[in-house]
């Protein structure tokens, strides 16, 4: 489920330059909350939420934050100079103006340009190696040339998908469809203006569309739900909101764990302390 959040995540943070976001619900945050999404091995599910790492605000962070490798003060440029949908580049149909949206950024870069073929081949290229190569087998002298198309079984991989997940992907691409369709207050970004975010908006409405028809056509009964509320832990909020039973929560992971491997559990504690108990090493 939070690939689907970390997806988004991921598109926002090119389109917006590497401004700093919670990947869990998109709000901005701070470095030291970022460097720890940075390592999520590091740290529990709980560990991670935006609650528990600004606990001392009470209410947004309005300062924005960039990362260090696209703050402005490092680097000119640090968005997508152009955006190809690859489900585009391998239809027939539309897969020549994906293929030229490739070859007129190369013939734009510098290091580059002087080794790339002339625009007239480009056409012929995209036969080769796609559109008269149904099977994704390497064409010609091109020994080492495979793509995905030549592999076996991948409808037997293919994944059940819950309809939970797919509510969830819906809503994701409703989030992205309305952020990149409007002016953002927030960041200052007018992104009707911008070409690349208008055609993200094409694709995630045409890939909202076909995810709903598949939601409509799922069973019910396909819906697998969270694990039973026993197996979730809470950690009180720490701050001014403590009484008010603001909290985030993760998961007990005692049971696989065990106490050989030195992790004892972890703990909720409903008497809301004034020194919450936050350590994944205490028990009830």
């Amino acid at each position: 489920m939070d690939e689907i959040g970390w997806y988004g995540w991921l598109i926002d943070y090119w389109m917006e330059g590497g401004i700093m976001r919670d990947y869990f619900d998109h709000k901005l945050t701070t470095k030291a909350h970022w460097y720890r999404l940075r390592a999520p091995e590091l740290w529990t599910y709980g560990e991670l939420q935006w609650d528990y790492n600004n606990c001392e605000t009470d209410g947004p962070i309005t300062e924005i934050s960039y990362d260090e490798v696209c703050d402005p003060a490092v680097t000119a440029e640090c968005k997508p100079k152009v955006i190809i949908s690859a489900e585009r580049l391998m239809d027939n149909s539309t897969g020549y103006e994906e293929n030229r949206k490739i070859a007129m950024l190369l013939n734009e870069t510098a290091g580059v340009h002087d080794f790339l073929t002339n625009e007239t081949s480009w056409d012929c290229i995209y036969d080769m190696l796609i559109k008269d190569n149904p099977y994704g087998e390497a064409p010609g002298d091109s020994d080492e040339y495979i793509d995905y198309r030549a592999r076996e079984g991948i409808l037997d991989r293919k994944h059940h998908i819950s309809t939970r997940h797919l509510t969830k992907m819906v809503k994701q691409l409703s989030r992205l469809i309305t952020k990149y369709s409007s002016y953002d207050p927030e960041t200052e970004i007018d992104w009707i203006n911008n070409p690349q975010a208008q055609f993200l908006v094409e694709l995630f409405t045409e890939h909202q569309a076909e995810i709903q028809e598949e939601l409509d056509n799922t069973p019910v009964e396909q819906n697998w739900a969270h694990p039973p509320k026993t197996n979730w832990v809470i950690f009180p909020k720490c701050g001014p909101n403590v009484e008010t039973g603001r909290r985030v929560w993760d998961y007990d992971y005692s049971d696989w764990l065990g106490e050989e491997e030195g992790y004892s559990g972890l703990v909720y504690d409903m008497t809301f302390p004034e020194e919450p108990i936050l350590s994944p090493s205490s028990v009830i």
